[in-house]
């Protein structure tokens, strides 16, 4: 209902369902002081159709038409899902409309982040690279989930000799028998 009444009953709204998403397109454009990146966050101080929220209004009981309310639900709800959080294209991708993208994807957990770094782009990762890979700059949380993944056999710590240059690898072969049944990533 918000982006019904926010965006026009006049205007046309596009709906397309697709595998692993489904967009929604509406024509116009955001309130003044919302963009893309945003929405959700800061409060509109307008509408984007008022005649058609004045009007809503006025029904006996009227729909909760606080600006961005439905914006935050999704993010809650794609966050409670463990999905990817909505997309918005609007002006310049779109010349007079409003995308909203949202995924059916599970979003990728850290250790899914980090092997895929190891797989694809270096041999060995420190706990500054594991930092900016997964997106938290905590040092010492970071050096947590390293220990974890440590003792589940998941990575092989490489001792350089100096606490600030530890070094992770993935296991190779051999090392690999302690992450099946009986081994410690199964504890």
């Amino acid at each position: 209902m918000n982006s019904l009444s926010q965006s026009g009953l006049i205007k046309k709204i596009l709906a397309i369902p697709a595998e692993d998403r489904v967009e929604i397109e509406s024509t116009g454009l955001f309130p003044y002081n919302i963009t893309r990146f945003n929405i959700g966050y800061v409060r509109s101080e307008g509408y984007r159709n008022d005649l058609i929220v004045k009007h809503l209004r006025e029904f006996p009981d009227p729909p909760n038409l606080d600006s961005n309310e439905g914006v935050r639900a999704m993010r809650v709800e794609m966050e409670r899902g463990n999905l990817y959080p909505p997309v918005f294209l609007t002006y310049p991708v779109l010349q007079d409309s409003v995308r909203v993208i949202l995924f059916n994807t599970i979003r990728a957990s850290e250790w899914d982040k980090v092997s895929y770094y190891l797989s694809h782009n270096e041999k060995y990762v420190t706990n500054e690279t594991v930092r900016k890979v997964i997106q938290n700059m905590d040092t010492s949380k970071v050096s947590r989930i390293l220990k974890k993944w440590v003792d589940k056999g998941l990575l092989i710590k490489v001792d350089t000799g100096a606490k600030k240059t530890v070094k992770y690898r993935l296991p190779v072969d051999e090392e690999q028998d302690n992450l099946f049944a009986g081994g410690p990533a199964n504890k």
